[in-house]
């Protein structure tokens, strides 16, 4: 969580959006139920607000199966 924190407080926008990103993946893996979809929410917004900044889509293999993942658990919890 400092890390996240140093990041942010770094005041470098993208590099923020991608710890909280990295962090609410993480935090996706070790949550079930309602808590994994507001997470999962939340994962989704993060990304897509990534990729509309300028400078092109950042978009890995993990990224993908972090919004796929996110995008079956809010299914999952009845979207």
């Amino acid at each position: 969580m400092a890390e996240l924190v140093e990041t942010v407080e770094g005041g470098n926008r993208r590099a923020s959006l991608e710890a909280i990103r990295d962090k609410l993946a993480a935090e996706l893996r070790e949550t079930a139920g309602r808590d994994a979809a507001v997470i999962a929410k939340e994962l989704r917004a993060t990304i897509a607000e990534l990729d509309g900044m300028p400078g092109g889509k950042e978009r890995s293999t993990v990224d993908e199966l972090a919004a796929r993942r996110a995008d079956r658990i809010a299914d999952a919890a009845g979207r």
